[in-house]
């Protein structure tokens, strides 16, 4: 009988230092570990994302009420095809002050090598972001 394959934990490139939403207020943003896009996921069952989303400003909160945030999967190596796979809820609650949009979701694991990214909407127009995010595989 083979060994199980041991979970793993991965952290997502940051963002650049300038990362900005358009002017309606929403933005896309692949998730890279050392630039690299596809990440091997034939040996694990789901994928558990952490997302933490803010301004580096401190002068601009996020409306929880309005913001949302997906997670988007490709799975062909060879063709960077998006779809939409998850809404991410945020884990504080609407009537907080909302510094930051906060939130995690457990993914089925759908390809042999998958590629993952967000993609937001009802941020502030032109407004720079900060994303922070991490992934833990588990068999």
């Amino acid at each position: 009988m083979p060994a199980p394959t041991p979970p793993r934990h991965v952290i997502f490139d940051p963002t650049p230092e300038i990362f900005a939403t358009d002017g309606a207020g929403s933005f896309w943003f692949p998730l890279q570990i050392d630039g690299q896009g596809q990440q091997p996921t034939s040996s694990y069952d789901e994928a558990r994302l952490l997302i933490s989303i803010w301004h580096p400003s401190g002068q601009r909160a996020i409306d929880l009420d309005r913001a949302y945030v997906e997670s988007r999967v490709s799975l062909d190596p060879n063709q960077a095809h998006w779809f939409k796979l998850a809404e991410i809820e945020p884990v504080v609650p609407p009537y907080d002050t909302g510094q930051t949009f906060d939130g995690w979701i457990v993914l089925p694991v759908l390809a042999e090598a998958t590629a993952f990214g967000i993609a937001g909407s009802g941020f502030h127009p032109r407004a720079r972001i900060q994303v922070r995010a991490s992934a833990y595989f588990v068999a």
